[in-house]
């Protein structure tokens, strides 16, 4: 299990869900280094067994990575309140 906090709310995840978050992001981390960033904490996060808290700006990118795939979209419920969805 991988437990990150996200805007002060612990938030834990299946560890096959946290590799397909940190895959996606690392996917467009070429492209912005705000995802590349989440994708390295989400990297920590997985390798170790405390609880990784994301700043801000990465539980903005998380957000929007959740609302921009619907394979991932279903990890918005796990991540409860946590996430607010950007406005489209």
């Amino acid at each position: 299990m991988v437990r990150l906090d996200v805007r002060g709310q612990v938030v834990t995840l299946r560890r096959e869900d946290a590799v397909r978050l940190r895959d996606a992001a690392a996917a467009a981390g070429a492209l912005s280094s705000r995802r590349r960033d989440l994708a390295l904490v989400l990297d920590w996060a997985l390798s170790s067994p405390r609880v990784v808290a994301l700043r801000r700006s990465e539980a903005r990118e998380l957000a929007q990575l959740l609302a921009e795939d619907p394979a991932l979209a279903h990890l918005g419920d796990a991540l409860g309140g946590g996430l607010r969805r950007p406005a489209a």
